[in-house]
């Protein structure tokens, strides 16, 4: 596996985009991501149809009017490509830049899309297309438009009560999150999953670091020894070179010791989703976003974050906190000993739903005004320190003139605590004989 260094294309360990060469032997299915996660959502392949003869000359010619509509617009698209080069060229040269930024300034956007909620107008699509194509063949089923011309004419979709509504919804979500984090259902779907992933992956990144200049780097690896996928990494520009030049570590030792590794986990999604590690990742990304909000503070030490004191920490430095999940209480993940309470906080902090925040001006005095009414009313504000174990116990001091002092013997060992003299003396005779003794 060996990545290139060039600064303008992206260090790639080539060997994780090869291709899939056809099926895997049965018993490798039977090892699949799917047979190690039982119960879970399956998300279902794409099964062929065979076609009988007339079916076969529809679909050649079908093949060839699209063939023909391609190749007409890749005509068009050519001469706009030799247009737009001519004009690149043109920038380039009134600019005097090099004709590569400017490609790279038009070509390097990406077009941020929000994902939308599921609405009811695609849920009755989606229950009148399993009606009306459920049965129809490959080629001849109904497109978007008349789907939904077809449920705008159906009384029976139009007049629906609200739980019939809220019904073809919930099923609306569950088919997305079955797309969305359904397991493949063999070895083969889940290579070419990861691959073209990747692919789309490694785009945006470099596209980013175009765009912005950041520095990123992956390193990924398959899961099981049986898996088809191969282990790969990559790094925008020359961040590479910070593992070798920095940690002393080439790419590719990096990647084989990951692969030794999680191939040795042997870890299904319910392993990697126990209550210990979930407290770990929960506790990790608390202390990640906490850390990040408060370096500004100057401190001498880090603030550290310290769940039954929370209040004394909002109070002096007014930082709080949004989002936490409903239902539990505000304490360290680790005092947390319910898995779906645990995963619940897990999700929060990793889709930013939790946060923390820093108190405006206003927000802080207030909130200083009621803990300063609370403490005047006698009630204690967060955990008080824990008292010394000899507290109400006279302690010596040390420069008490009545204490008790060391005794000439044991003030003279203090003092010789390393040797007056060498134990070795180099005479005049030893220091004048310049030659090799043998």
């Amino acid at each position: 596996m060996e990545g290139t260094r060039d600064a303008a294309v992206p260090d790639v360990c080539r060997s994780g985009l090869s291709a899939v060469a056809g099926d895997p032997p049965p018993a490798l299915n039977d090892a699949s991501w799917k047979s190690w996660n039982p119960g879970k959502p399956v998300i279902p392949p794409r099964s062929s149809e065979k076609l009988d003869a007339v079916q076969r000359a529809a679909r050649k010619v079908a093949a060839e009017q699209r063939r023909a509509k391609q190749q007409a617009i890749s005509d068009a698209v050519a001469e706009l490509l030799e247009e737009q080069e001519t004009r690149i060229n043109e920038i380039a040269k009134a600019h005097s830049v090099l004709p590569e930024k400017v490609r790279l300034l038009i070509t390097g956007e990406t077009h941020y899309r929000k994902r939308r909620e599921e609405s009811l107008a695609n849920a009755l699509v989606r229950i009148k297309a399993r009606q009306v194509n459920s049965d129809l063949p490959c080629g001849q089923k109904f497109q978007l438009k008349e789907l939904q011309e077809m449920v705008a004419n159906d009384p029976d979709l139009q007049n629906l009560d609200e739980e019939t509504k809220q019904r073809y919804l919930g099923e609306l979500k569950e088919s997305h999150s079955c797309k969305a984090i359904g397991v493949r259902s063999t070895n083969t779907a889940a290579s070419r999953d990861v691959q073209a992933t990747l692919k789309k992956i490694y785009g945006e990144l470099q596209a980013l670091a175009y765009r912005t200049g950041i520095y990123a780097c992956m390193f990924v690896t398959r899961g099981h020894v049986y898996d088809m996928h191969a282990a790969t990494w990559f790094g925008t520009d020359n961040i590479m070179d910070f593992w070798e030049d920095r940690m002393k570590l080439s790419p590719d030792y990096i990647i084989k010791q990951l692969e030794l590794w999680a191939c040795n986990e042997e870890k299904n999604i319910e392993a990697r989703d126990s209550l210990e590690n979930m407290q770990k990742q929960a506790k990790n990304g608390l202390d990640s976003g906490f850390s990040s909000i408060t370096k500004h503070l100057r401190q001498e030490k880090a603030i550290r974050l310290r769940f039954a004191n929370f209040e004394q920490i909002k109070y002096k430095f007014g930082i709080s906190y949004e989002g936490w999940p409903d239902g539990i209480p505000f304490s360290s993940p680790y005092k947390i000993q319910t898995v779906d309470e645990i995963r619940r906080l897990r999700d929060a902090i990793r889709d930013d739903s939790f946060r923390w925040v820093k108190m405006t001006a206003t927000q802080h005095h207030e909130y200083r005004k009621q803990v300063d009414a609370r403490r005047e009313a006698g009630e204690t504000v967060g955990v008080p320190r824990q008292g010394r174990s000899d507290k109400g116990k006279k302690r010596k001091a040390l420069n008490d003139e009545n204490a008790p002092q060391a005794s000439k013997k044991t003030r003279r060992s203090r003092a010789q605590t390393t040797p007056k003299s060498r134990e070795i003396i180099t005479t005049s005779d030893e220091e004048s004989d310049g030659g090799e003794r043998v």
